[in-house]
């Protein structure tokens, strides 16, 4: 791999960072490695569901963001270390373990041993303390690979969120995510808090590979993720609406097709162009 920038958010607001990204993959031709951490927060993959995802009660207090990639659902909050390697690439575009491998070389030299399983996460033992999704931008040649690292996440807070309180008669085709238990990093090998356990990451990967420069960036001063939050990712259009169709069968046993958010097909045809929102709401 060429040498990367490595990036530091000063935000921990989930809309930036993750606008954040798409800026840095579309409107910069450097090799990248940014690392963030948000307040709580639940991030779905692009071709999900998040009626079968998610926990969408009206007292939740966290938010809710589709990112650019595919994979599953995954929990930010403070105790979470996202990081994400943003570079050219000609070739070879779909190589997970290329990205994967230095964070488990760092965590190697940080005294936990580690492993990475056949779907690309980061295992200390049984317990799943990394999740991995890319994106390609085939016509820029550039690739975002990102993934998370759980050092000292609420877990209880992470296992609720990532379920919906009512499970509702949903088929689709969208990506399900693959479930695993989960640990914090901090509960096999304690280094502070979590800000420090990212600086002792950063040290470590220096040594592992060709790290040009460390510098903070605050998306919060760049019109372009201003930009991309007003313009998609507080959205429900993104958010909600760009759900693969589906099918939904109400709780008196009425069928619905959904599609971009509305219904498409339904008996009643006085319900056809509604949201869905609003069919859950009165059913």
């Amino acid at each position: 791999m060429k040498p990367f920038d490595i990036y530091i958010s000063s935000s921990q607001n989930v809309y930036e960072n993750i606008a954040l990204e798409e800026f840095l993959l579309t409107n910069t031709k450097k090799d990248i490695l940014l690392f963030y951490i948000n307040k709580d927060a639940v991030v779905i993959g692009k071709h999900q569901n998040p009626w079968i995802e998610v926990d969408l009660s009206p007292t939740r207090n966290f938010k809710i963001i589709r990112r650019l990639s595919g994979g599953g659902t995954v929990f930010h909050d403070l105790g979470n270390i996202n990081f994400s390697f943003i570079r050219n690439k000609e070739t070879d575009f779909v190589n997970f373990k290329e990205h994967i491998v230095p964070i488990s070389q760092s965590l190697e030299q940080l005294h936990i041993p580690n492993s990475i399983s056949e779907r690309n996460d980061l295992f200390v033992g049984e317990y799943k303390v990394s999740g991995n999704a890319e994106h390609v931008n085939s016509s820029l040649k550039r690739l975002l690979h990102h993934g998370t690292l759980l050092y000292d996440s609420n877990l209880l807070k992470l296992n609720g969120s990532i379920k919906p309180k009512e499970k509702l008669k949903i088929k689709t085709h969208a990506v399900s995510s693959k479930r695993s238990p989960v640990s914090n990093l901090r509960d096999f090998y304690d280094w502070g808090n979590t800000e420090t356990f990212l600086q002792l990451i950063i040290q470590k990967l220096k040594t592992i590979i060709d790290i040009k420069s460390v510098q903070e960036i605050d998306p919060s001063n760049i019109k372009e993720v201003k930009n991309l939050i007003k313009d998609k990712y507080i959205l429900d259009d993104w958010n909600f609406n760009h759900t693969p169709q589906f099918s939904y069968t109400g709780k008196s046993g009425e069928k619905y097709k959904i599609r971009k958010g509305k219904v498409i097909e339904s008996k009643d045809s006085e319900k056809i162009g509604q949201p869905f929102k609003s069919i859950l709401k009165h059913d």
